[in-house]
């Protein structure tokens, strides 16, 4: 993960944000970059050019500022595609990693990586959602927006949030991740309820695709040693996104196998998948910060929400290929599919979830057995 040593180069700080307790503490961990307080943020964000070449450059700066809605947010679903509801915290948004294929490039307004310091808000916002629902399970993650940990080094975000999850057992925390430094949020409670997941792609791809990520067997590495520190923490892997290459059925089901090796598949909570899918936008960002990459050259269709998706007899392939290898390492692995429709469902597992609160319900069965399990 050499892209991160440097991190950030320079540090933009919304005005009356320098002096909150932390905005220093986020600067106490840093090494001397250079720091601009910003007067007006949106005024300063909307002279910024939008194009391609300012999202290599943005990456390398930190922007601290207040966010003014909500920190909580539904996972965004697709319509007539099944979704498990999951929470998101929007404590940030933009990753340092610099995945190709990352529809953040084309999803954010600005290229900066931007951590909200307004947490007191942030707590009292969490608190009171989940005082209102403490009769059913939530999960909830922060790795919908940015990476969970790549910059956890720096934001502590993961110990911030650990003293209200104790207070609340109905609560399960994801993180998802492509790093692999996490010693020292392992033995953190409640740990049963801190999920550990990673995103999982073939060695080939993580050399050529995802700048500045852990390597798969860093990855892997890495969930054994959460699975088998003291006390232990649930792990899980996300299939997502699945890609199409020369050579990539072999390729995935090295994939599984490496994983079968690292970790006790009986006692993971569950692996997804999920195809590659795309905005239209994001092929000129790719064509021009990747302009080797051959990803976007593919058979692709318009879905339903806009998005660039496989054909479907494509994606169908993809998810059969990969679930018979799972299942010929352990039959009974738990997998589901991301933002897939009722009859994609139908013919990877012979079945679907009869709506999206009955896939909720899967997901929190399988969080509860876990705890129940130790």
């Amino acid at each position: 993960m050499m892209a991160l040593k440097n991190f950030p180069e320079r540090v933009l700080i919304e005005k009356g944000c320098e002096g909150l307790p932390y905005t220093q503490e986020i600067l106490s961990r840093l090494t001397c970059p250079r720091v601009e307080i910003i007067s007006d943020v949106r005024a300063y964000l909307k002279q910024i050019v939008p194009a391609p070449s300012s999202l290599s450059s943005g990456k390398r700066t930190l922007l601290l500022m207040k966010n003014r809605g909500r920190f909580i947010k539904r996972c965004p679903g697709t319509r007539h595609h099944l979704c498990c509801l999951y929470l998101v915290l929007h404590h940030a948004a933009g990753c340092p990693l610099d995945c190709s294929y990352c529809i953040l490039q084309a999803y954010l307004n600005n290229p900066y990586i931007v951590f909200y310091v307004n947490v007191e808000d942030m707590l009292a916002e969490l608190r009171d959602v989940f005082s209102r629902v403490s009769g059913t399970i939530l999960r909830i993650g922060t790795g919908e927006f940015t990476d969970s940990l790549a910059l956890e080094h720096i934001t502590h975000t993961t110990r911030l949030l650990m003293p209200l999850l104790g207070q609340f057992p109905n609560v399960f925390l994801e993180l998802k991740t492509k790093t692999a430094d996490i010693d020292s949020l392992l033995g953190g409670e409640p740990r049963r309820r801190i999920i550990f997941s990673w995103s999982l792609n073939p060695e080939a791809v993580v050399r050529t695709e995802e700048t500045g990520t852990a390597t798969l067997e860093e990855r892997l590495a890495a969930a054994s040693k959460a699975q088998s520190a003291s006390g232990g923490h649930p792990i899980a892997f996300h299939f997502d996104p699945l890609l199409r290459f020369p050579g990539w059925e072999e390729a995935y089901t090295g994939v599984v196998r490496s994983l079968a090796d690292a970790v006790d598949l009986s006692r993971i909570l569950w692996v997804s998948m999920g195809t590659f899918r795309f905005p239209q936008s994001l092929k000129h960002i790719m064509e021009e910060r990747f302009p080797q990459n051959r990803l976007i050259y593919d058979e692709f269709i318009r879905g339903e929400d806009g998005k660039m998706r496989y054909f479907k007899p494509l994606r169908r392939e993809m998810y059969a290929h990969v679930l018979r290898a799972l299942r010929s390492v352990r039959p009974d692995v738990f997998t589901y599919l991301c933002m897939e429709r009722d009859d994609v469902w139908d013919e990877v597992y012979g079945f679907h979830p009869e709506n999206n609160l009955r896939l909720k319900k899967m997901l929190d069965e399988r969080c509860l057995e876990s705890l129940l399990s130790h």
